[in-house]
């Protein structure tokens, strides 16, 4: 593989993909669809193009124009914005007509489907993200107690069946009782309503769905992911090992060891 195509959500991990790829002697065509991270991208690729979310048409035709075989999709992408009434090209109208829900796994799916349709592939973001998947242990030097990792358990449980119905793939609990529950606001504000719940030491529980497609919607947790429990003063937060991509592994794990906060992967 000599060029990649790149279709970047907000985050860090398109900018992580890029170097990978670069590092390997892959050139990047890069498709963003906020300045932002088309202008973050821009050292890391041979062209960026950028683009509204609703411009399917547009986003294929780049990427056959430029030769691309081969995609990757990373990044966060604000499922919420399909109710703002974006601007949809007739490319996007019919993908979307086409759709029995408009649940992530059916619209990811139909993406795919349709990049294949045009000669061009959908790779398996492990491909180039493998370094960032925590293998099972604890990962900050303060571990979680007895009630906690019961909470953990129970909270993978039900994280497990939400992800089954795809629905979410968060859950936070305390006590064995689930305090809130990921849904199409994201995991930030999942953390923020179920700490707000309990005055203290809530658990956070993040894991893949049970058929989970490694190319896209990766469960990934990263700074503010931290940042969010220990604003809501919560206590442990439990990620699936080796199916839950971590970004920035070095701050996130001095962030929460200074407040308290242990990172286990189950």
């Amino acid at each position: 593989m000599k060029r990649l195509g790149l279709i970047a959500g907000e985050g860090e991990l398109p900018l992580i993909l890029a170097t990978e790829a670069n590092s390997k002697g892959i050139s990047i065509i890069s498709i963003a669809f906020t300045e932002k991270a088309a202008k973050s991208l821009k050292p890391l690729s041979k062209a960026v193009y950028q683009y509204g979310i609703g411009e399917a048409g547009k986003v294929l035709r780049c990427l056959k124009n430029e030769g691309v075989k081969d995609v990757t999709m990373v990044g966060k992408i604000e499922k919420r914005l399909l109710f703002k009434n974006p601007k949809l090209d007739l490319k996007a109208i019919k993908i979307l007509s086409r759709l029995k829900n408009k649940n992530d796994d059916t619209i990811m799916l139909a993406i795919a489907e349709e990049l294949t349709k045009e000669g061009i592939k959908v790779l398996d973001q492990k491909l180039f993200l493998k370094k960032l998947f925590p293998s099972k242990g604890y990962l900050t030097k303060n571990i979680p107690d007895g009630r906690e990792r019961k909470d953990m358990g129970y909270g993978f449980k039900i994280a497990k069946e939400i992800a089954g119905l795809d629905i979410g793939q968060t859950v936070v609990v305390k006590d064995n009782t689930i305090l809130a529950v990921e849904t199409i606001e994201g995991t930030d504000e999942a953390i923020k309503r179920g700490c707000e719940l309990c005055k203290a030491g809530a658990v956070v529980v993040k894991v893949s769905k049970p058929k989970q497609d490694n190319r896209f919607d990766i469960p990934t947790i990263g700074i503010k992911t931290i940042e969010t429990i220990i604003n809501g003063s919560g206590s442990a937060l439990a990620i699936e090992a080796e199916k839950t991509m971590l970004v920035d592994r070095d701050a996130v794990i001095k962030l929460a060891e200074e407040n308290g906060v242990s990172i286990t992967a189950v």
